[in-house]
Formats: structure tokens, sequence, C-alpha cells
């Protein structure tokens, strides 16, 4: 009975053909090395040199199939990809809400080799969208459970053993992947690991922000602000420390695969506060720099930087004031080096301080 039952399912999945019908597909399911999904897709007969995946070809040659696997997976395909079919009607029911209908065409694609095949061999932060497609419910599915495995771990680890949390905002329940760099200054050109020590030269000139959402939103109406500050600048009035705004704009927008914060993505209206860069004094402490990307409810005005005092910052206040949702940060160090005169003149800003052991 279970072989008739089994069968009759794969018969089904032969008219369903929900995996291999591109004719409404997004591209991104697809292998896009023909003779990659030739070997994947069609097994042993196509493997006359071996397994196109494996570089040196004494190896290739040397590679043999396990006993009957071409048999075992047309059967597992067929079977899936009827299972999908059905996933795929499931969603397209009256009724179903949308966040159920992203839960339900994730799992439809989920086991599909080709999709997996995409997503593990292929770079997840600088993806390329015809492989990666981050508006597809697949590959966000994916993404986010691949960016929880470490980099979101990472992440809070930093913010908490540096004290950004709590000394900036209280808390942060991260629920998009914020990367940061610096690729017009030194050739530094790589995205920075919260917590990195850059130096002045560095970051002389404004990062850009990539903001990944993994969550279903609107990428036509959404708005975002990016914060960067600085809650490490002394304060010898109060023998403390104060928090400065580094760099702060509004009103961005972005979409799952175009989500680059540079110069393309806003104008002058989307700045509030232009950038500052690090010029720590010297022997003053280290010095942290929190990015902070929050998710608006609402436009703010551009008039809101009348009201802000960069130099006694208070990032809290300023996210209750306008309505922000944090959804994610990136924090890097910075402290004195010889590039710091050269910046600040750079800038138009005053000689650094420099501080002694004891108090003159």
């Amino acid at each position: 009975m279970f072989r008739r039952g089994f069968h009759s399912s794969v018969k089904v999945a032969e008219r369903a053909k929900v995996w291999s019908d591109f004719s409404q597909r997004s591209k991104s399911y697809a292998i896009n090395h023909p003779l990659v999904k030739k070997n994947i897709l069609e097994g042993s007969a196509t493997l006359k040199d071996g397994p196109v995946t494996i570089g040196r070809r004494s190896n290739r040659l040397k590679y043999e199939s396990p006993d009957n696997i071409d048999e075992a997976f047309s059967i597992g395909y067929k079977y899936l990809e009827d299972h999908a079919a059905k996933l795929y009607t499931k969603a397209q029911a009256e009724g179903v809400n949308k966040a159920e209908v992203e839960r339900l065409l994730a799992k439809a694609e989920l086991d599909n080799p080709e999709v997996q095949y995409n997503f593990q061999f292929h770079d997840k932060i600088e993806n390329n969208p015809s492989i990666i497609d981050y508006s597809q419910p697949v590959y966000r599915h994916l993404g986010k459970k691949h960016w929880e495995s470490y980099a979101q771990m990472l992440l809070m680890q930093r913010l908490e053993s540096l004290a950004v949390i709590p000394d900036t905002m209280p808390t942060l329940i991260p629920r998009a992947e914020v990367n940061i760099k610096f690729p017009y200054s030194t050739g530094v050109n790589k995205w920075v690991e919260p917590g990195e020590y850059l130096s002045s030269n560095v970051t002389s000139l404004p990062p850009v922000v990539k903001i990944q959402e993994y969550e279903l939103v609107d990428p036509t109406t959404q708005l975002y602000t990016i914060l960067i500050v600085n809650p490490d600048e002394p304060d010898l009035k109060t023998d403390s420390f104060k928090t400065t705004l580094s760099y702060a704009l509004v009103n961005i927008k972005v979409d799952y695969n175009d989500n680059v914060v540079d110069a393309r993505k806003f104008s002058e209206e989307n700045i509030i506060a232009d950038y500052l860069p690090p010029v720590a004094e010297k022997n003053a402490n280290t010095q942290r720099y929190a990015v902070w990307v929050f998710r608006q409810n609402n436009p703010i005005a551009k008039t809101v930087s009348n009201t802000i005092d960069r130099h006694n910052f208070n990032i809290r206040d300023f996210s209750k004031q306008n309505d922000l949702d944090a959804i994610g940060a990136q924090v890097w160090r910075s402290k004195w080096d010889l590039n710091v005169e050269k910046i600040r003149e750079l800038y138009g800003l005053p000689k650094g301080r420099v501080f002694s052991r004891v108090r003159r």
C-alpha cells in the first residue's frame, strides 16, 4: 500500500512542476551555471569527467557516485516538488494573511536543491540578486537563519561587553542585519567586524551602511533613520563623559537588495547632522562609535536639525520624540593616532587636547 500511495504522489508531482517551470518563477530559484545544474539534477549520467564542483581534475575522475543515488534523488525530488505545489496552492487561497503567505512561500522552496545550492555557495552580504534574491521569502528565511547562527550573536556580545548597551540605547532586539564599511579612504574596503579598531585615516570619510531586512516590510513606504554616536567624549566640567552625534540621516529608503546607503541613496534633505569623523584626543581612552538603525513610523522633518545639540546628544530622547523603532546596530572603536591632526585640519576642527595622567 505504501508503494502504491507513494507512486501516486509522484505522478501528481510530475504534473505540478513548480520547481522546474520557470515561466513565472524568479530566476534566482535556478542554478545559473548550466553544468552544475545538470550535474545536481540529472546525476551520474552527466558525470563523465566527474562533478564540475570538484576543482582538481584528478579528484573529479576518481569520484564515484553512491549506488542508486540517482533513483533516490529523483523520487525524493518529485515528492518534495509535489509537497511544494500543495504549499503554493495553500498560499494562494483566499483569506490567508501576509505573514502566513510569507511562511508558506518560504517553506515551499526551502527543500529545493537549487535554492539551497545558491545560498550555500554564494556571498550572502555582497549578494547578487540574480542568485540570492532577498525579495523572495525563502532567501530571507535562509539569510535570517544564517545571520542568527553567528553574526547576530557576535554583534550582541560586542554591544553588551563594550557597554554600548546600555550607554547609548537601553537594549536591542535585532531584526535587521547592519553592516558598515569605509570604502573611500585608504583601501580598507571591507565590512567592519563589530568592535573592530579602525585608524582615524580609515574613518575620515562617512561609512556606507548596509541594512538587510529579513522581516516582511513594504520597501516602497518604509523609512529609516541612521545615527552614529560617540558616548565617550570627555566632559571636563562634569568629570565624566558625554555623548556626541557624529552623523545622522533620516527618511532613508532601501529595498531588500538595493540596500547599501551611500551618496546614491540620500541628498542634503536626508542629512540632519553632517559627518564628523573620529578625532580622539591624545592619552584619552578608547572611543566607541555606535551605529544605530531605526525604522520610522512617520517622516521626520529636516527642521529637526535645529533642535539637536550634537555635542551633548541624548539618543534615547531623540528616539522617543520621533517615534523610532531600533532594529539593528553596529560598533567600531577609535583612539588617537598620528593621522588625527591631519583629519582635524581637513574638517576645520580645533586642535585636540592632550590629557595627562595627573590633573593639572
